[in-house]
């Protein structure tokens, strides 16, 4: 079998009735990169996220993940391996802030219910919040504390890759800044692979080790942070950098 990248997608083409939405998309993605995607409303990011989990099909071309085409295997163990925040945050209303980091792990059933509440209580602190903060529901945090919750559960299922949709886009700027650092301490500390789509210039310079433009759905430039900034490729890719 051929030794690929962690993630790599070849030739990828998604239609959505008669509107193009990816055109031809290749890229690969290497163990440990932050990678960040920014564009235009509707120019393709949320769909090539989903492309990686399996939850968008291609209509052309093949997703390659930890050496496996994905079309070839189970979704559901895909996704258990791949952690997704999105800016809805989609915790459990029912569920305690406890139950809905543990969500997966109980499902999974692999640990005793003493690893898991161990683990639930390592996370909790990992994305900096209190233990005490635990026997609370959603509707009792704050817009912050629930999206730190949400990243919280998506690490519970010791994910290596994290696909983050606009995860802080629906957060007031002091919030945003003090998440942008806790994600970039965690992705350091757990080693991990993230894609993470923005809509901020700004943020994807700074979080990303590499920064996608995507334009029409198309990858337009596909550079380091200080590259983007010093070589814009396109008139799109210079009037992201000019706002």
């Amino acid at each position: 079998m051929k030794e690929r990248s962690l993630i790599e997608v070849e030739n990828v083409k998604k239609v959505y009735g008669d509107k193009l939405i990816l055109k031809n998309i290749n890229l690969k993605i290497d163990k440990g990169e932050f990678v960040t995607i920014i564009g235009s409303s509707g120019c393709g990011k949320t769909t090539f996220l989903k492309l990686i989990n399996g939850l968008v099909k291609p209509d052309f071309g093949q997703v390659y993940v930890n050496n496996y085409d994905i079309s070839t295997i189970d979704k559901i163990a895909l996704r258990r391996g791949i952690g997704y925040v999105i800016q809805e945050i989609g915790l459990f209303p029912h569920m305690n802030v406890r139950k809905n980091i543990s969500y997966i792990p109980n499902l999974i059933k692999k640990d005793s219910k003493e690893k898991v509440e161990n683990k639930v209580k390592e996370l909790i602190k990992v994305v900096g919040l209190k233990e005490d903060m635990l026997d609370r529901y959603p509707n009792e945090l704050s817009g912050g504390q629930r999206q730190r919750v949400g990243i919280a559960r998506a690490l519970a299922s010791d994910a290596k890759i994290l696909l983050m949709d606009e995860p802080f886009g629906a957060i007031d700027e002091i919030t945003r800044r003090l998440l942008q650092d806790e994600i970039l301490r965690i992705y350091k500390q757990f080693n991990m692979t993230i894609i993470f789509i923005t809509h901020d210039i700004k943020e994807a310079l700074k979080l990303g080790t590499r920064v996608i433009v995507m334009d029409k759905g198309e990858i337009v430039q596909n550079d380091t942070p200080e590259e983007v900034v010093r070589n814009p490729k396109t008139s799109f890719v210079r009037n992201l950098i000019g706002a």
